[in-house]
């Protein structure tokens, strides 16, 4: 069975599939004496507190006095700085990587007995779950206070900070309307070489879009027959629908580009009678601001589903130095009602709250209210390299 190692690593694995042939993989059977005498002492894991008690916290972080993070973002220098005027006393230590390289850093980290890290944040949870969490090197905190506001799936295995959307547009400019209410209209006569969508090999973190599609092949197979009235018949050698809807788009000349970006600005700025249709970032509607001459939304009544939601995660590394800290850290991370605190760098167009209580932004719903499939961890790990491998052979 392959395994699927890094979606950020994708280029390089293609050319190595076979270190990553074998059976079921690993995990943690037991954790060390020393791992389990640490999550006692930090209070993670099965031991953490019932109840947040921000003051006894801020206590004990004050007595480790600084925390490290591993940030995918730059903007942890924001929520770092408003973090120490909140809580004087406390340095923020902040490491702006790419997220695989985070991962790497934390398995050498590890391996190495090195223990630098005390926070990582960064997508990719695919990675994150079964390179480090399931080997004992990161743990989940989710505030105790925070619970009841964070749907479950956003809490376990890890803590989802903010999801992000890659979504269907059109040029809003040109129609009135979408033109579009279905994924298997992209498939048509009338949309050949109309549909446009990045390139998973320059794009990795796009294969958890499309593996979300051929996950949910059943109900993609079911919207076959609501739009063309009849069962799906699938090419030779296609497994299920998912895999049948991306071979149709391909083979109906689809367009690929390089980055969101570009599948934004070619559906937004297009001057045809007709322009195309796209599959791109929701937060590209952000690029408006920048660009009055930018038209496109999001196709959000499009069935099955309007578009594929990512995750960003946020964790405590295996016996951290500071854990008081990195717990008050990520309580202030998650913000508060109205989008502040430390989640006010991410409070933007495109970036969901997992919280259910947080002020949606204006025009936007929560997450919970779109109709959305969630990239499963699980899945991409399993599937990952075969959806990169299907689209390859399927070119033209």
């Amino acid at each position: 069975m392959h395994k699927f190692f890094s979606l950020a690593l994708v280029l390089l694995l293609l050319g190595c599939l076979a270190a990553f042939a074998g059976g079921e993989k690993e995990r943690a059977a037991e954790l060390s004496p020393e791992t389990e005498a640490w999550l006692e002492q930090a209070r993670l894991g099965k031991y953490v507190e019932d109840s947040f008690d921000e003051a006894a916290l801020y206590e004990a972080a004050k007595e480790e006095g600084e925390v490290n993070i591993y940030s995918y973002s730059s903007r942890v220098f924001k929520f770092g700085e408003t973090f120490e005027e909140e809580y004087p006393g406390i340095t923020v230590n902040g490491f702006d990587i790419d997220s695989a390289e985070i991962v790497t850093k934390i398995l050498a980290e590890q391996n190495a007995e090195n223990y630098v890290a005390d926070v990582i944040f960064l997508k990719d949870p695919t990675t994150v779950i079964h390179e480090l969490v399931d080997r004992g090197m990161a743990f989940g905190y989710v505030p105790p206070d925070l619970v009841d506001v964070i749907p479950e799936q956003f809490r376990k295995p890890l803590l989802v900070h903010h999801a992000s959307v890659d979504a269907f547009v059109y040029n809003d400019g040109k129609s009135s309307s979408p033109p579009i209410d279905s994924l298997w209209d992209v498939t048509t006569e009338q949309w050949r070489g109309r549909f446009i969508l990045p390139d998973p090999q320059k794009m990795p973190e796009f294969i958890e879009v499309l593996a979300a599609i051929v996950e949910h092949s059943d109900e993609m197979k079911k919207e076959y027959r609501r739009v063309f009235g009849e069962a799906i018949s699938l090419s030779s050698g296609v497994e299920n629908a998912g895999y049948e809807w991306l071979l149709r788009a391909l083979n109906n000349d689809a367009i690929i580009m390089g980055s969101t970006n570009d599948v934004s600005d070619a559906v937004g700025l297009s001057e045809q009678d007709d322009p195309p249709v796209g599959l791109s970032a929701f937060s590209r509607l952000r690029d408006k601001e920048k660009n009055p001459n930018l038209n496109f939304d999001v196709m959000y009544d499009l069935k099955p589903v309007m578009g594929v939601s990512t995750d960003v995660v946020v964790a405590v590394v295996n016996r951290a130095r500071h854990p008081n800290a990195a717990k008050l850290l990520i309580r202030w991370m998650m913000g508060d009602e109205e989008g502040g605190q430390g989640y006010e760098p991410y409070y933007v167009l495109g970036n969901f709250s997992v919280r259910t209580d947080v002020k949606p932004l204006e025009g936007v719903e929560n997450i919970d209210k779109l109709n959305l499939w969630g990239a499963n961890p699980d899945f991409v790990w399993e599937n990952g390299q075969k959806v990169v491998e299907f689209w390859i052979s399927n070119l033209r």
